[in-house]
């Protein structure tokens, strides 16, 4: 069961990821805030991480740069409320496979994870 590590500071938006990520069969392992989350990842292998951008302390693009800067390549899936096509932009540039506006959509959220995963399985063969 592939592993799925939901960075947000958002109760209410880590619930939603949940309710949708966990009937298609991914195991939900959530991060309340950015220093949290980096932790999470040093220990913990995730298949792919959903983070948001605007967290209280470590920001959501201070994790992505630092991720970057080290090769990471677990696919990191961008949720935002922001929609301006210059953070898009450079979430893109810092190596995030997709970026994705809050309010979610359950196909949306639930296809970017499926081609995410598929992304990853290919770059390991």
């Amino acid at each position: 069961m592939a592993v799925i590590l939901v960075i947000d500071d958002s109760n209410l938006a880590r619930g939603a990821i949940r309710k949708i990520l966990a009937p298609e069969g991914y195991n939900i392992i959530e991060a309340s805030d950015g220093e949290e989350g980096m932790r999470m990842i040093s220990k913990d292998s995730a298949d792919c991480i959903l983070l948001d951008l605007l967290m209280p302390g470590m920001s959501g693009t201070e994790i992505l740069t630092q991720l970057h800067t080290t090769g990471f390549n677990t696919p990191i899936i961008i949720i935002t409320a922001d929609i301006q096509d210059s953070v898009r932009g450079k979430c893109l540039e810092l190596g995030a496979f997709a970026v994705i506006n809050k309010p979610l959509l359950f196909e949306t959220l639930a296809d970017t994870v499926k081609k995410a995963m598929l992304n990853r399985a290919e770059k390991s063969k």
